[in-house]
């Protein structure tokens, strides 16, 4: 298993460094067709993400597109699977980020009765209580 980074997943998602999209297409050429061969973290998804909204002003379809683009490939791993979908799928309708959806998706996997939080944009996802 490879794990990859934040830089090298922007640069996939973006396409916009010709010299290393060349290093990843020989990564992906030479581990891709392996199912689970390359790790994406939680906190190199959740960074890449943010990373296309704050650095690149890419609106949320977009952002909802690179993550579910890595759920499609067999070759990507991650810590949770099941929790990134639920996440990209309370995204969608959020008015927080996609790291709060993840978050709460997670927490809601390892049983907590609910998720904490100051943060009034997360109130609608589903298991979440403002205190």
């Amino acid at each position: 298993m490879i794990g990859i980074d934040t830089n090298v997943l922007l640069r996939l998602w973006l396409d916009d460094d010709p010299a290393q999209g060349k290093r990843i297409d020989a990564l992906l050429a030479d581990h891709g067709g392996t199912p689970g061969a390359l790790l994406l973290s939680d906190v190199v998804l959740v960074e890449a993400v943010w990373t296309l909204r704050s650095a690149f002003s890419q609106d949320k379809a977009a952002q909802l597109t690179a993550v579910r683009s890595l759920l499609d490939e067999a070759a990507f791993a991650f810590e949770d699977r099941e929790a990134i979908v639920r996440a990209a799928t309370m995204f969608e309708t959020a008015s927080c980020g996609f790291s709060d959806c993840l978050v709460v998706a997670k927490h809601a996997h390892r049983g907590c009765d609910f998720t904490a939080t100051f943060d009034r944009a997360m109130r609608k996802l589903p298991g979440v209580r403002v205190l």
